[in-house]
C-alpha cells in the first residue's frame, strides 16, 4: 500500500505509481485519455462528500506499458480546484508524480489515500480496452485521496485485469 510514494517522494526522474509499479521507464509509459466536465451524480458526489450536481473534471485514462494496455482508470477532481488550471488541460499528460504531483502544484497536498477493491468480471468494453481474454475477472478498485480530511481526487473505478496483476497488503503494527 505505499505504491503512492512513489508520486508523494521527489521526482528526480519522471515516474508515477503505475510505472514505478509496472518496472517501465518514461519512454516506456504511454496514457490514452479524455477529459470532460460533468456534474456529480449522488454516487459521485457521496464519495467526495459534496452536494449531487457539484461539477467535476472526468479524465478517463487507459495507461501502457511497452505498448500494452494494463489498466484504466476514471479519475474525478473537483472543477472548484482544478478549473483553469494545467491540470484541467489533457495536453499535459502524462504528469511526472501522477495526480499527488498536479495537485502539489496548486497548494494541495495528499495526506491520505484510501482504496477499496473488489473482483468482478470486465464489461465489454474494459475487455476489449484491455485485451482480457474470457472469464478473466478485473480488480475494481475505488480510490479516494485526501487533503487534511477533505476528498480532493475519486477514482472510480480503476480496472487492472486479474491475471496481470497482485494485491499486497502491508500492515505495520
Amino acid at each position: 500500500m505505499d505504491r503512492y510514494l512513489a508520486d508523494a517522494g521527489p521526482q528526480d526522474r519522471p515516474q508515477t505509481s503505475f510505472t514505478h509499479d509496472a518496472g517501465i521507464t518514461w519512454s516506456q509509459y504511454r496514457l490514452d485519455k479524455a477529459y470532460r466536465m460533468l456534474q456529480a451524480d449522488e454516487r459521485l458526489a457521496g464519495l467526495f462528500g459534496v452536494p449531487a450536481g457539484t461539477r467535476i473534471l472526468e479524465r478517463r485514462f487507459v495507461f501502457y506499458a511497452s505498448g500494452n494496455p494494463s489498466q484504466t482508470a476514471r479519475s474525478c477532481l473537483l472543477a472548484s480546484d482544478v478549473e483553469g488550471t494545467p491540470i484541467a488541460d489533457p495536453n499535459n499528460e502524462p504528469w511526472p508524480g501522477g495526480n499527488i504531483g498536479q495537485l502539489r502544484t496548486l497548494g494541495i497536498e495528499v495526506d491520505e489515500v484510501t482504496e477499496e477493491t473488489a473482483t468482478r468480471m470486465p464489461t465489454p468494453e474494459e475487455a476489449d480496452l484491455l485485451g482480457i481474454a474470457a472469464g478473466v475477472p478485473v480488480f475494481a478498485i475505488t480510490r479516494l485521496m485526501y487533503a487534511k480530511k477533505r476528498v480532493v481526487e475519486v477514482a472510480d473505478p480503476i480496472v487492472i485485469p486479474g491475471d496481470r496483476a497482485v494485491r499486497v497488503d502491508r500492515i505495520v503494527l
